[in-house]
């Protein structure tokens, strides 16, 4: 009788299953890298958001010109806040017309650099749970 040989090929069930294992925490690796990435992307376009309107508001007092932008709650540098829980004033605000974001802003006029008014716009809105605030700096000159 010749010697029979047997030539098995296949995985085992063994096999099959730790390959199912690792294929699984690997899925789960890239669902939490995909979770990350949307809620970054999320935060970036409110800052974003947020950016545009804080320079919209900017580019409105820059257009009103050095004479017509003033410290209206007479508070100069100290001022320079938004109003907050404490009340503290602002010398304007606005909200956006979708509510999310509020647009504050202050001047100083002159007290810090002599012959320009700094002007402060910082923007606040709420993102998941979190408040959060932009603040843009802007000097207008006294242009003579």
């Amino acid at each position: 009788m010749k010697d029979c040989v047997i030539n098995e090929k296949g995985f085992t069930l063994l096999e099959v299953l730790i390959a199912v294992a690792i294929f699984t925490v690997g899925i789960l690796g890239v669902n939490a890298m995909q979770l990350a990435s949307i809620k970054g992307d999320s935060t970036a376009g409110r800052i974003t958001q947020s950016t545009n309107w804080a320079a919209d508001r900017v580019e409105q007092l820059l257009q009103e010109g050095y004479a017509d932008v003033n410290d209206t709650n007479g508070d100069g540098a100290a001022g320079m806040d938004y109003t907050d829980e404490a009340g503290k004033p602002a010398d304007g605000s606005d909200t956006s017309p979708d509510g999310v974001y509020e647009v504050f802003w202050n001047v100083d006029d002159g007290q810090i650099v002599t012959g320009a008014k700094a002007v402060r716009v910082i923007t606040r809105w709420t993102d998941r749970g979190i408040q959060r605030t932009l603040t843009l700096n802007y000097s207008i000159p006294e242009i003579i």
